[in-house]
C-alpha cells in the first residue's frame, strides 16, 4: 500500500507524541507500527522530503554502491546505512551479498591458479 506524503508526516507527528494512528484496514498492526518507526528514522536522517514519492528510480554508479557496501563491511548496520542513504535495506543487502560472493569467487580463482603454477 502506498501512503501519501501528508499521511506519513501526520503519522510521524503522532508517533513523536507517543501515539500511533489507527491501523488501516487489512494491514497488520505490528507491520504498520514498524513502518511508522522507519519513516521516523528516515525523516530524522534525511529530512521530511525523503518521505516523498520519487518519480524515477536513482541509478547508482558502482563507486556509490562500493561506498555503501564498504560501510557495512566495516561494521555499520545494513538498516542504518540504508536509511541514511535513502534506500531499501533489502537492496543494500543484495549489494553486500553480491560483493562478498564476487570476492570469494575471485579469491578461490586466485588460489586455483596459484596451485596450477
Amino acid at each position: 500500500m502506498r501512503y501519501s506524503y501528508e499521511y506519513k508526516l501526520k503519522c510521524i507527528e503522532m508517533y513523536k507524541q507517543g501515539i500511533y494512528p489507527e491501523t488501516p484496514e487489512g494491514i497488520n498492526t505490528k507491520w504498520f507500527h514498524k513502518t511508522i518507526r522507519q519513516w521516523y528514522r528516515i525523516e530524522e536522517a534525511q529530512g521530511p522530503d525523503a518521505l516523498r514519492h520519487k518519480g524515477i528510480n536513482k541509478v547508482w554508479i558502482p563507486e556509490e554502491k562500493l561506498d555503501l557496501v564498504s560501510k557495512v563491511l566495516d561494521g555499520k548496520s545494513i538498516k542504518l546505512t540504508a536509511i541514511e542513504a535513502g534506500i531499501n535495506h533489502g537492496m543494500l543487502y543484495q549489494w553486500v551479498h553480491k560483493s562478498v560472493k564476487e570476492y570469494i569467487d575471485y579469491y578461490n580463482n586466485e588460489r586455483i591458479q596459484a596451485k596450477t603454477k
